[in-house]
Formats: C-alpha cells, structure tokens, sequence
C-alpha cells in the first residue's frame, strides 16, 4: 500500500507515525555541526542562552550556512515576556560550522527545543566554573529521538587530562511546510535610534518603574535626549538621559528607513514586559541601543560584537 493510500485510509495514529517517519528521513540527509575554540566566545554564547532561558520555556533555532539564529516567539512565551531573537555570523563563534539542509534547494534548518535545557547543557561554559573549557561542540543527531549534543571538552584542577562533558538536547525538527510560523522577524523602522550607556542603571530604574506604572513611555529627541516617564494617580515621575549619542535608523532590515523631521518622538509600552527583557539580559554588555516608532513600537538592541545581535521589540499600549 502507497503512502497515499494510507493516508486516506488510516487512522489519525497512523498518519502521526508517517509523519514521523517522513521526519526521521529529513533528519538522516541533515547534518549541522559547530565548534568553538576561544573561551571568551564560549562564554558570550552561553550567555546568550541563558538570556533566552530566563525569557521562554522554548526557543527556535535557525541554521543557515554563514549565520545562526535564536528567536524567542511571543507564542512560546507568557504574555508578559517580549518578543526576542538572536543573530550570530557563524565565521564569528565557530571556526568550524557545516550545514547540509535536508534537501539542496532548502536554505536552513529549523528546531524547537528547551531554552532551559539549552542554557544548562552550556553551564560548563560559563566564566564561574572551576574547570578549563578547551572547546564545545554542537551536533544535530538522532539518538532515540532528534537531539542537539552540546559535547564540552574540559580540563578540572585536580587533572590535566581533558574529558568530555556531553549533553544531549531534544529537539523538534520543523517541516519546510510550516517554516512561515518560525522565520526571522524584521527590525521595524524607527525615527529615532539613541545609545544609551547605562545598561545597568536603566534596568535597575526601569524594575523599580514596573510597581509604580503598568505603561512607560519612551521619549526621545533629536537633541539626543531620552526620557522616561511612569505616571500613577499620585505622581509622574521622569528620568531623564541627556548627551546620548544619536544613531541613524537602520535601512537595511526592512526598507527604506524611516529617520523622521520631527524633533521629539514617543511611545507607551507594558513596562512588565520592558522590565522582563532588561532583567533577562545576562550579558555583559554596557550600551544599547533604543529605537523608537512613534505609537508603534520600541526596538531594543543590542550589539555583543558586530556580527553577534540581540533585538527585542516591545509593541505600543494605549495609556
């Protein structure tokens, strides 16, 4: 009996099982394999998972052949986490980095795994631990299910021989079919982009906010102002960052920019969910940069290296 044929005349079980055989042939012509040999990379990777792990339960991986993805959806996440993604050159991390899709006209593979899972199969990765991390490897393989193996070469201090740390992380493999639920988002254009300098001001400032004002709103200026404002029945109370460097709104992402004439511009939105993104944030980066789409949005970003990106958006609320 012919595939088809099953299909029409099986049960809803059987059709879940030729899906699933149709899944573990994709996944056989599949192969992704990296490598990372510098500790600081190592270290900037695992932070950048850790940051996801404290956003989502899952997260989306995308493979390509030059570049990296991790996106965490506002589908996977609670309703009080931001929208989230990730984009790192893989020339960057990974001196060695293979990508073979499951078919030749395919240009990526995608994945869903446990943000969590991922975070803590790189732990070893991270500047506090006491062993010496030589290099980790990433794999996709299929064991009893489909899985990324993170595989941490390590060296502890009571031994200089090196042994492997070897995690395996399941994963979902995600049809081409229903590849438009998980692309990449577009950086959405903005009239004003300003650098902020104080990372970890802004994100003490703005935790304290989230108990005063379910709204803030973002205000800036041409002038290279940016303020905050939290507004209750009792008080408004303003922070005001002044001198900041004026950036030109990024062309490249989804249009023709959108760099404004107007000399102060503002947007309102969830400060639980402004407060999430910075509290996440386990990287140690100082400056970020804040776009602003009037009534729109706030785009957040984040530059860990000039090939390595965090974005965040943070959609408008009505006061």
């Amino acid at each position: 009996m012919t595939i088809c044929e099953k299909l029409r005349n099986s049960s809803v079980t059987e059709c879940a099982a030729i899906k699933l055989c149709q899944s573990n042939w994709s996944l056989a012509a599949m192969k992704f394999r990296a490598k990372m040999l510098d500790v600081l990379y190592m270290r900037e990777f695992q932070a950048i998972a850790a940051t996801l792990a404290k956003l989502a339960k899952d997260c989306v991986m995308i493979v390509a052949q030059e570049r990296m993805h991790f996106i965490v959806n506002e589908e996977h996440c609670s309703t009080s986490s931001p929208l989230v993604w990730v984009s790192i050159a893989s020339k960057d991390y990974f001196p060695e980095y293979q990508m073979t899709p499951a078919r030749p006209e395919q240009e990526f593979i995608v994945l869903v795994m446990s943000a969590m899972h991922l975070s803590r199969s790189l732990a070893v990765l991270r500047s506090g631990s006491s062993s010496s991390v030589h290099s980790c490897k990433l794999n996709l393989k299929q064991i009893q299910f489909p899985c990324i193996s993170v595989i941490a070469s390590v060296v502890s201090p009571n031994s200089s021989e090196p042994r492997e740390v070897v995690h395996d992380v399941p994963v979902t493999v995600i049809p081409a079919s229903d590849w438009a639920s998980f692309m990449l988002p577009k950086v959405p254009n903005t009239q004003i982009v300003l650098g902020v300098p104080s990372l970890r001001l802004l994100r003490s400032l703005i935790d304290k906010l989230k108990n005063i004002s379910p709204s803030l709103i973002f205000h800036g200026s041409t002038a290279g102002e940016l303020n905050l404002v939290a507004e209750s029945e009792m008080a408004t109370i303003t922070t005001r960052f002044s001198r900041l460097l004026l950036h030109k709104p990024d062309q490249g992402q989804s249009g023709a920019g959108a760099e404004t004439s107007e000399p102060e511009i503002s947007c309102s939105v969830d400060t639980r969910k402004a407060s999430a993104f910075f509290n996440a944030l386990q990287l140690p980066n100082e400056e970020i940069m804040i776009g602003i789409d009037s009534e729109r949005c706030i785009c957040l970003q984040l530059d860990i290296r000039s090939n390595v990106v965090l974005h965040s958006i943070l959609p408008a609320v009505c006061v």
